[in-house]
Formats: structure tokens, C-alpha cells, sequence
């Protein structure tokens, strides 16, 4: 049977958003551009820091997590190069996504340099 790729749904833009937000942010620090993904009112931007003692090319990734409700908004952010009491970072879960971002883009600096 040859093989055939599924269609693959376009990303959702507020998904997006949040990777064209925090790249400029991130990436400077050492991380990769956000990668995202979304389905069924779920969706994640991972963004990876290469880590410089390793030999396999392993990274520590910064996780954003989000959740349609209705609207689009962030529900977590870990950072998998802390130790697990300190994975889950500081933002504001009421706020609108703009507003999230906007924290986010002030404060993960200093938390993560």
C-alpha cells in the first residue's frame, strides 16, 4: 500500500500567537522558536533549551499550555530546568490571552536568565 499523509488542520492562530509573542523573548535566552500544537480545545507551545553538558543533543523544554474556554487563554507554564517544586511558573490564570502574554513577556525574562 503506498503511502498517503493525512491532512493536517491549519494552526489555530491564537495558539500561535502565543509563540510569535514569546519567541522574540525566549530565544534570545537560548531557547528554540515555539513549536505549536492544537486539537479539540487544547493546545501547547514548547519551546527548547539546549542544554550545554550534554552529549545527546537533549534539551529542557518550557511548556505553555492552553485551553479553549471559549476563548483561548493559558492554563499552565512549566519549566522542566527547575527542580519540581519550582516547574510550574507565575501568570495571571484569569486574565484574557493578550494580557497573559503580555505578563509573560515581562516576567520570564528575569525567570529564566
Amino acid at each position: 500500500m503506498p503511502f498517503a499523509s493525512y491532512p493536517v488542520p491549519p494552526p489555530d492562530p491564537a495558539v500561535e500567537r502565543v509563540a510569535a509573542v514569546l519567541d522574540p523573548i525566549l530565544t534570545p535566552l537560548g531557547f528554540a522558536a515555539g513549536q505549536t500544537g492544537a486539537s479539540d480545545g487544547h493546545g501547547q507551545v514548547i519551546f527548547c533549551r539546549g542544554v550545554v553538558d550534554r552529549t545527546d543533543d537533549g534539551c529542557i523544554d518550557l511548556v505553555v499550555d492552553l485551553e479553549a474556554m471559549p476563548d483561548w487563554r493559558i492554563t499552565d507554564v512549566r519549566y522542566w530546568g527547575y527542580p519540581s517544586e519550582r516547574w510550574h511558573l507565575a501568570f495571571d490564570p484569569d486574565c484574557d490571552l493578550p494580557t497573559q502574554l503580555s505578563g509573560l513577556a515581562q516576567t520570564l525574562p528575569d525567570e529564566l536568565s
